[in-house]
């Protein structure tokens, strides 16, 4: 099992929800018929309240955080940062327009 990610959503309104978990392959993340756009691998520091996302999905390619527009209320303490490679400094995602559900 594997830390991965989605952004995945309803194609009609582009709103792409967040969903990460330990799972073989990316698509193991989808419920149901879902558009996904795009993903990625995440760390999760507790202490310092981040989650970092990285690298790309090879099921769906690299996150098109445009999307991104729904994350669970569980994870509104943390800051995410996006970094295309792992261990390398990335850049805090704005996360003004999401919607914590």
């Amino acid at each position: 099992m594997h830390p991965k990610y989605i952004i995945a959503g309803d194609p009609r309104t582009g709103e792409g929800y967040f969903r990460m978990g330990m799972v073989i392959n990316h698509k193991d993340l989808i419920v149901g018929y879902e558009k996904v756009w795009g993903g990625g691998w995440w760390a999760r520091n507790d202490e310092t309240k981040t989650i970092t996302l990285y690298g790309r999905s090879i099921d769906f390619g690299p996150a098109d955080f445009r999307h991104l527009k729904l994350i669970d209320r569980e994870w509104k303490d943390y800051t995410f940062i996006f970094t295309p490679i792992q261990d390398l400094p990335g850049n805090v995602l704005d996360l003004s327009d999401v919607k914590w559900v």
